[in-house]
């Protein structure tokens, strides 16, 4: 899964030319994002899957969904997570570990994530 994930946040770094911001901390530390602009990436194994929210994330932390099967990897969008923390997408399909399930069509298009260089302030 951590491969998956490293996989996930080289997608969006090279897609969002932040590249040079990729994997500075050596271990995993509770709360700091994956790239400058408070951007956390998702990455799922199944094209088919959802942006899952914890109920306890940041909620002004900008989610990017991307999935990877069968080698090849999708960027699906982005959004704010307090945006999406709605009763509507919460659900608990594998009984046990509820979350925010969000819809990809409810995910803004990562073009859409302007001023990159700004981020990087």
């Amino acid at each position: 899964m951590h491969q998956l994930g490293a996989l996930g946040e080289v997608a969006v770094a090279s897609h969002l030319g932040l590249e040079d911001h990729l994997f500075l901390e050596r271990e995993a530390i509770r709360g700091v994002s994956d790239l400058p602009g408070d951007i956390e990436v998702k990455t799922r194994s199944r094209h088919g899957n959802d942006l899952i929210v914890q109920r306890n994330e940041r909620k002004d932390k900008n989610l990017v969904l991307v999935t990877i099967e069968n080698n090849k990897i999708l960027i699906h969008g982005w959004c704010v997570a307090g945006e999406v923390m709605q009763d509507r997408f919460w659900a608990d399909p594998a009984r046990g570990r509820p979350a925010f399930f969000v819809p990809k069509g409810m995910l803004k298009p990562i073009e859409s994530m302007v001023n990159v260089e700004s981020l990087e302030e």
